[in-house]
Parts: structure tokens; C-alpha cells; sequence
């Protein structure tokens, strides 16, 4: 009997012991779970950025494997051009583009000259047939046999009145009639000299007795044919467009672009401006601005600059399509690495690997500016005569990213 009361007596205990170790590892790891659920505190925090310092330069060393990839080299000074990019286009030069008009209503007689001609200052484009040139015509011939009839006849008058043959009277009549003779053909030639036509034209006209006259339309400039829409036959009216025929001086084009609103600060009268076109890809065109627009398209939100160019090669050709390169400042001379020598950071920094034995690298940050030419202006971080890595930046920090 004692024997099972003391055994059943040491069950118990176990089993009470059992239950209270148990007890106790809960509560431990409801400790362990609650202490590491919850952040630590700004005394916690403060006391951990003591232990471990943030900082804008980091250390990496590499093997001497991994050095031949890297091409360590000084930090050098380059010169930066100030400039900005736009696409624009080869155009007339308006201010040399004259549509060439009849004066006159008629009909096209004869067309002399075809699209693609040039053109000389006073040479005849076409001919038209002009109504009032044949009115005009038909009035001064008929007035030159007038005043012809008038000049014999006052000249017979005189002889006769010199011996008394006729009475003064009459003398004096056919004096006015061929004073009035002499009115009628010299308001005759006014009227044609308005036609443009000179003294050789009206003495053949004369000579010819034409009453079909055609009147020449000639070049007020020289230039190329740029477009021609008269054909013989057809009536043209002045002002009525299109016109006969347009003449152009390619040798002076515009170079149009369409710039940002945004960069508008940038650009003022005067500035340099690089062209290429694709037919010439080694070839720069150059030239400065001429103008710049008063006011934003309200659609495109951009602004019209352009330039005037002596195209003395007969090169470019309106309408081609062409990049602009417009330099807005004078050349900056700045620090400066090739652009494999920097690596954008997570944080949106820029950051380069400088050393002074080519196996231990110092991550810096660094400040960029421009780019060009496969170089990159660095602001601030780097000075002149540093050394620092001229490329494998990237290989670089993904390598610092693994080993820490």
C-alpha cells in the first residue's frame, strides 16, 4: 500500500514539474516573439547609427584579377559645350520668293521657261495676250496715221498760204488739227508705256502695224523656277492664285526650328547654330539666329526660331528635314570622367570609384552636369589629377553590393 502511494505520489510530482518547465518555455518565447515584433526606440536607433556610421565613401578592395578589368586613370578637364538639340527643317527663304503676276487679265500666248530653270533678273517668264493692249494698239496707230494726215496737210497749208492761196482762217485750223493730232498720239504712247513696253516694242508695233500685241512677263528677280502653273491657253488674272510662276533665290535658305516653351530663356539673337542634314551625314552647316517667334503655338506649345544660310553649293534643298544643334553659352572647362566611370546609386545619387594603387576603390559621391561626347562634367565630389576608375564602375559597385 505505501509502496503505490509513493509511487502515485512521484507521478504527480513529474507531471507538476513537466507542466511548470512548460509553463516556462511559453513564456520565454512570448517574450522572445513580443521583444521582436516591437521597433526600438529613438534611444535604441541613436545608439546603433553610433555603431554603425553612415557615409557617402565606401571601401572596396579587389583581387589583383579583378584590377586588370578595372582601368584606373586621373580625373581630367574637359570642355563642355553650352548647347541644346532641336529638329527643324530646310525652307525658302520667304523674303526672296516672289510669285510673279500678270499686270493684266489675258490669255497665255507662250510659256518659256519650265520648273528647275534659273532665271535672270528682266527675262521674259511668258507671254499673254492682253485685250486692252490691243485697244490701245488699234488707238495708237490710228492716231499715228492721224497725225501723220495732219502733218502733210499743215504743211501744204503753209505753202499755199504763202502765196496767198488760202485764207488765214484755214491756215490756222490745220494748225490746231495737228496740234490736236500730235495730243491724241502722244497720250497714244503714255497708254502703252504703261504696258510695260518700251520704245523698240512700240516702234515694231509702229513699224508692224500689230494690233495683236502679246505683253511679256519678265523676272523681277533672279533666281530658280521653283513652281510653275502657267500653260499656254490658259487665262490668268492678276492676284489670282496660284501665280504663273514663282521664283525663288535658293541661294539664301531659312533654317527653321521649333523649340520647348520650356527653353525659351536659353536661346537669344545671334546664337550659333550647327545644321546636318542626312544626304551630307560629315557635314555641318553653319549659321546664326535671325529670329525668334513673338509668341507660343498653342497647339505644339513650342516657339519658332530660325536662321538665314548662303547656300552657295546649292547643297540643301528646301523642306529637307534637320538637326539643330543651337550652343545658348560659352564653353565650360569642368572635371570631368567617361560615363562608364559613374554609376547611378538606388538613391538616385551618382557616385565614382577612386583609388591610389588600383586595388583598393573608395565609392564617392559625386554632382554631374552636362554630357557629351562620351564624357561626363562632374559638378562637385572629384578635383583634377584624381584617380579614379575610367570604367567597370558598374561591375564595381554590384561587387561592393555582394561582398557587404
Amino acid at each position: 500500500m505505501n509502496l503505490q502511494n509513493h509511487q502515485k505520489s512521484n507521478s504527480k510530482s513529474k507531471y507538476f514539474i513537466a507542466a511548470a518547465l512548460l509553463l516556462i518555455a511559453s513564456g520565454a518565447y512570448f517574450f522572445y516573439v513580443k521583444q521582436k515584433s516591437i521597433p526600438p526606440s529613438e534611444t535604441d536607433t541613436a545608439s546603433l547609427k553610433t555603431l554603425t556610421p553612415s557615409s557617402s565613401e565606401d571601401q572596396l578592395s579587389i583581387t589583383a584579377e579583378q584590377a586588370k578589368e578595372v582601368k584606373p586613370g586621373p580625373v581630367q578637364i574637359k570642355t563642355f559645350e553650352q548647347k541644346h538639340d532641336a529638329i527643324g527643317i530646310i525652307d525658302f527663304n520667304q523674303d526672296k520668293i516672289v510669285p510673279v503676276f500678270s499686270a493684266y487679265a489675258g490669255k497665255i500666248s507662250k510659256v518659256l521657261v519650265k520648273a528647275g530653270d534659273e532665271v535672270s533678273q528682266g527675262q521674259v517668264l511668258f507671254t499673254i495676250q492682253v485685250p486692252d493692249i490691243a485697244s490701245a494698239a488699234s488707238t495708237l496707230l490710228s492716231s499715228a496715221g492721224n497725225l501723220k494726215v495732219a502733218n502733210a496737210t499743215l504743211k501744204r497749208a503753209k505753202e499755199l498760204a504763202e502765196y496767198k492761196s488760202i485764207s488765214l482762217k484755214e491756215l490756222e485750223q490745220n494748225i490746231a488739227d495737228q496740234q490736236s493730232a500730235e495730243g491724241n498720239y502722244e497720250a497714244a504712247l503714255k497708254s502703252m508705256r504703261l504696258f510695260d513696253l518700251n520704245e523698240e516694242d512700240i516702234q515694231q508695233i509702229l513699224n508692224g502695224r500689230k494690233v495683236d500685241v502679246e505683253m511679256a512677263v519678265k523676272s523681277p528677280v533672279k533666281g530658280k523656277v521653283v513652281n510653275r502653273s502657267a500653260a499656254p491657253g490658259a487665262f490668268v488674272q492678276p492676284g489670282n492664285t496660284p501665280a504663273p510662276i514663282t521664283i525663288s533665290d535658293t541661294g539664301h535658305l531659312w533654317l527653321v526650328a521649333n523649340i520647348p516653351e520650356s527653353e525659351i530663356s536659353f536661346y537669344k539673337l545671334g546664337q550659333r547654330i550647327s545644321v546636318s542634314v542626312q544626304a551630307y551625314p560629315n557635314s555641318l552647316f553653319e549659321a546664326n539666329i535671325s529670329y525668334i517667334a513673338d509668341s507660343v503655338d498653342p497647339n505644339s506649345h513650342r516657339v519658332t526660331i530660325r536662321a538665314e544660310i548662303a547656300n552657295t553649293k546649292h547643297q540643301l534643298l528646301p523642306q529637307m528635314l534637320a538637326s539643330f544643334t543651337i550652343y545658348s553659352g560659352d564653353p565650360i572647362h569642368s572635371p570631368a570622367l567617361p560615363l562608364t566611370a559613374v554609376v547611378r546609386e538606388n538613391d538616385g545619387n551618382f557616385s565614382a570609384w577612386m583609388t591610389n594603387n588600383g586595388k583598393d576603390y573608395t565609392r564617392r559621391i559625386v554632382k554631374t552636369g552636362l554630357s557629351q561626347d562620351g564624357y561626363v562634367q562632374i559638378l562637385d565630389g572629384l578635383k583634377q589629377g584624381e584617380t579614379a576608375a575610367q570604367d567597370k564602375a558598374l561591375f564595381l559597385s554590384n561587387l561592393f553590393i555582394t561582398t557587404h
